[in-house]
Order: structure tokens, then C-alpha cells, then sequence
């Protein structure tokens, strides 16, 4: 066993080593000089420069410099934070599965609800699993691991993931959905958007206000009941809530999940303008809804107060007559 080192190790980013390099590189003016001479003399421009680019490079975080996770790194990382939930295997069927409220994904189908490639592939992209992974999925009782793993943890456990489905077997990355036809917020888009919401029958599922209740009795494709989101409340979206991201789950569905996906053919999408409109429709709904409930809170606040108030005056009297 090697003798332990009286220097402690110190892991060293992109960023730092470049630091490293360039102050090897720096020649303070004056170091020919006498010693006493060359501490009192004042850095040159050009070292002053260097200092700055060096606190520049140390800022930089680890996580700026993508690089490819390891699956070996990734499968002791799973061992020790996702067997529980979702198995030794991968297949969703950890100790604590039957705890959970949603069944845990498994993973050898390859399948994520986080899904930002375009609809004619199933792949999730890699930033779609290490966003699941960093972000978590309360709605599922999938805590977020950004706060516990590093960004390289991270990325590691997207490489061992994707080894435990043949779908990614030598599968390049899938390049991004194309956003390119983005239609800008506007009042006239969330009109058009609360009448594609109904033509697209989003209301049979969401219901008319996008609140519920759901018309139909709903089963994910392992056959457990499932309710349609709340879409008044963003809080509880599988992602974000920006209308890129709506948009795309639109465009896509959830697979796995009753929400299909609403492109009828990607080489002649005559939908696109209808989900950019709905994306937007649904935004605004969530935005209303959250003043109302605000409110709505703020009205009940007010009221209690004077309740408690009236209710201190009455105590204090009562007490002064005694």
C-alpha cells in the first residue's frame, strides 16, 4: 500500500490548468533587479493583463468544457444513487419502486419523457436525460441530483444510462427539434392558440380550461392510471415551461404516456403554427391562473387578519372590564 502523500490532491479544471500555464508564462518587470528593488516596482501592462485573463480562466466552471461521461464512473455512481428506484438492471424495479407514485423509468426500453429530438426519431438527446437527471421529476417522487452530483457525475450517469438500451448502440447524438418557426407571444397568437386547443381536442384530456377534469380514463403504456397535467400549473410540468419547451412536447408527445404526438407528417407539417399558438395559449393560462390564485391567497391573508385583529380588541376589552 502506497505511503499516503503529506500534499493534499487538488483536481484541476480546464480553466485552472490554462491559468497555470499562462502565469508559467508571466515575467514580472524587475525580477533581474535586486529583490527589495523588484517588490516595490508596479506590474507591467502586460502582466496586468495576464493576471486578469488568469481570474478570468479560474472562473470558468467545470461544467463550461463538455466532455463524454464514462460509462465505468457512471455504473458506481448508479449503484449507489438510483438502484433503489429504479433496480440493480435498470428496469425499474428497485426496493422502493412500489413506494413511489409513478413507476420508475426503465431504462432498457430506452425511452425518456424528456424529449427534445424532432418526432421522426425516438431517441432523447443526451441533454434530455442529464436534464432529467439534474432537474428530477417531483411530480414522479424523482428527487433533482444537481444540488448532490457534479456536472460530471452527471454526464457520467447519462453514458451508463444509454448503455442499458440497444437504442443507442453506435446512435450518434440526435441533432435538436428545429425551432426555426417560432411564433413570437402576442395577443392574436394566444386567440388562435385557445382555438387550436380545441381543435386539436387538447380539452378532452386537459379540459377546457386546461384544469380538468379529463373526459377520458387514461393508462400509460404499462397499464397504471395516469391524469393529465394540470396546465395552470407549471410547477408540476414534466420540464420546462417556456413555450420552446411546450411547443416541443406538443410536437413530440411523452412517450410512454396517453399524449401523442401531434405531428401528422414531418415532411409536410401543416400543424406548426397551431402548436406555436397552443404553446403560447397555455403560457398566458398558466400566467392567469397563478395572479388569480395570488389573489385569491392575498384576499384570504387580508381577511384573516382582520379577523385576528378584531379578535385581539375584543380580548383586550373583555380583559380591561375584568
Amino acid at each position: 500500500m502506497d505511503a499516503p502523500s503529506k500534499y493534499p490532491a487538488v483536481a484541476l479544471n480546464h480553466g485552472q490548468i490554462m491559468a497555470v500555464y499562462v502565469l508559467s508564462r508571466v515575467k514580472v518587470s524587475g525580477t533581474n533587479s535586486r529583490r527589495s528593488n523588484a517588490a516595490s516596482r508596479p506590474f507591467s501592462p502586460v502582466t496586468v493583463a495576464c493576471l486578469v485573463l488568469v481570474m478570468a480562466l479560474l472562473s470558468i466552471p467545470c461544467g463550461s468544457f463538455a466532455t463524454p461521461g464514462s460509462v465505468e464512473n457512471g455504473a458506481a455512481l448508479y449503484m449507489v444513487h438510483c438502484v433503489q428506484c429504479h433496480g440493480p438492471g435498470g428496469k425499474g424495479d428497485g426496493t422502493a419502486a412500489q413506494y413511489l407514485p409513478r413507476r420508475p423509468r426503465d431504462f432498457t426500453e430506452g425511452l425518456y419523457k424528456i424529449k427534445t429530438s424532432p418526432p421522426t426519431t425516438m431517441l432523447s438527446r443526451d441533454e434530455d436525460i442529464y436534464y432529467s437527471i439534474t432537474k428530477g421529476m417531483s411530480i414522479a417522487g424523482m428527487p433533482p441530483w444537481e444540488k448532490v452530483l457534479t456536472d460530471k457525475q452527471r454526464w457520467d450517469l447519462v453514458a451508463y444510462l444509454k448503455s442499458l438500451s440497444d437504442l443507442y448502440d453506435d446512435e450518434p447524438n440526435p441533432e435538436p427539434l428545429d425551432l426555426g418557426g417560432r411564433i413570437p407571444p402576442s395577443p392574436d397568437s394566444v386567440k388562435r392558440g385557445n382555438r387550436a386547443y380545441f381543435k386539436l381536442l387538447c380539452h378532452e384530456c386537459h379540459g377546457e380550461t386546461g384544469q380538468g377534469p379529463s373526459i377520458k380514463k387514461l393508462r400509460d403504456d404499462y397499464g397504471d392510471r395516469i391524469w393529465p397535467r394540470d396546465l395552470t400549473r407549471t410547477d408540476t410540468f414534466i420540464g420546462p415551461a417556456t413555450p420552446d419547451a411546450i411547443y416541443t412536447r406538443i410536437t413530440n408527445g411523452i412517450p410512454l404516456t396517453p399524449m401523442p404526438a401531434h405531428v401528422k407528417n414531418p415532411n409536410n407539417d401543416q400543424l406548426e403554427d397551431l402548436r406555436w399558438d397552443i404553446a403560447n395559449y397555455i403560457v398566458w393560462r398558466a400566467a392567469e391562473a397563478q395572479k388569480l390564485r395570488r389573489e385569491r391567497m392575498l384576499k384570504i391573508v387580508g381577511a384573516s387578519l382582520v379577523i385576528l385583529g378584531a379578535g385581539m380588541i375584543f380580548f383586550r376589552r373583555r380583559n380591561a372590564r375584568a
